[in-house]
């Protein structure tokens, strides 16, 4: 969720165990990925505390976890690195590789132009709530153009007669 968890006055436990039950997940097979997700997000010591007393990055955490209890195929992530310490995001980052390797797939959103530059093997750039265009990263070349034609596709036409790329970004400065 983009704001805190309706579930303020629940544990993280009680969260999890609602969501896990809500997708069928036996007990067992919870209590396994719990104990494995929250020493992934180092949240062990906090899965029974009230959610209202977690910070930012935790309530973040959590979520995620309740995203992943269930195992899905296809992992639709807003946003998931906002508000995570360093150590949580090379985890997810980690859990996202593994997965796409698993032959699953992984779509997420994010403004850090540079971490989907590193991660993605496609990129969708969506303006307005409209795709505007797809690129294959793997493709030579592509990884650099990258952040050239997100800008092009989302700059006002004010911007772009005003500045130019190498403007935006202060480049040759």
């Amino acid at each position: 969720p983009d704001e805190a968890l309706p579930f303020d006055n629940i544990t993280g436990r009680e969260l999890i165990h609602f969501v896990a039950k809500m997708y069928d997940v036996s007990n067992t097979e919870r209590d396994e990925r719990l104990t494995n997700l929250a020493s992934l997000f180092d949240m062990t010591e906090a899965l029974d505390k009230l959610i209202k007393s977690y910070s930012h990055g935790m309530k973040q955490k959590i979520s995620i976890i309740g995203a992943l209890i269930h195992n899905p195929k296809l992992w639709v992530l807003d946003e998931p690195m906002t508000g995570l310490d360093h150590q949580s995001m090379i985890e997810i980052l980690k859990r996202m590789y593994d997965h796409c390797q698993e032959g699953n797939t992984v779509f997420f959103s994010s403004h850090n132009l540079d971490l989907v530059s590193k991660v993605c093997d496609r990129v969708t750039i969506i303006k307005d709530g409209i795709q505007q265009c797809t690129i294959d990263l793997h493709v030579k070349g592509n990884k650099e153009t990258l952040e050239s034609t997100f800008v092009k596709i989302t700059a006002t036409e004010q911007d772009l007669i005003n500045r130019t790329t190498d403007d935006i970004f202060g480049i040759g400065r």
